[in-house]
């Protein structure tokens, strides 16, 4: 795509009002089949270290499953992991596979971590929400601004970077330039790409 599409693009988004932008599972060549599979963390307490804190515990599950994985900030107080997958499993697969995932590593961690529906049911729990998965279902994207105080960036994380976060909001629209001339985390995303069949039959013998 030319620069200049892209910027055509931008415009319409712009005439549209709007200023996040959320995408689903799939890139458009590839729907209804998902490219990845989301894992969305969300603390209850608000506090961006409880979904830092939490997704060390789903990072560990993760490299069990040897598997290649991507985190950012949600540009909120939550955490998002990436799980670049190679197209072929249906959306529902995907839902299925996160709902598992989750459902393990909330048990393993019960006192800090939840799969609990009811908002008043999960407490000061971080919530492990497998939704953003479905057919339709979006999420936002990386490197997409949040119409939130300061105007915090969704922003790609080195995993060495998730602890050591105090307010995901410094990486906001006017502090983004200097983290642009950085090295691109999630660079090699697609080139990771693995199979969520493989992954699956590894998680069913944990």
């Amino acid at each position: 795509m030319s620069w200049e599409d892209r910027l055509r693009r931008r415009i319409a988004l712009v005439n549209l009002g709007c200023i996040s932008v959320h995408v689903t599972g799939s890139r458009a060549k590839t729907f209804p089949k998902p490219d990845w599979v989301c894992l969305d963390i969300d603390p209850m307490t608000g506090l961006f270290q409880d979904a830092a804190q939490a997704s060390l515990m789903v990072k560990k599950i993760l490299d069990e499953l040897q598997l290649a994985y991507f985190p950012k900030t949600s540009g909120s107080r939550g955490v998002h992991v990436f799980i670049p997958i190679k197209t072929g499993p249906s959306a529902e697969d995907v839902l299925n596979f996160t709902e598992k995932l989750q459902a393990l590593v909330a048990r393993s961690h019960p006192k800090e971590l939840t799969v609990e529906r009811r908002i008043e049911a999960r407490g000061d729990r971080v919530y492990l929400d497998p939704f953003r998965n479905g057919l339709v279902q979006t999420v936002v994207a990386p490197y997409s601004v949040r119409r939130k105080p300061h105007a915090p960036v969704s922003t790609p994380l080195e995993w060495a970077e998730v602890g050591r976060i105090k307010d995901p909001a410094e990486f906001n629209i006017r502090t983004f330039v200097k983290r642009l001339k950085k090295k691109d985390p999630w660079a090699e995303f697609f080139s990771r790409k693995q199979s969520l069949q493989s992954a699956a039959t590894q998680l069913a013998l944990l």
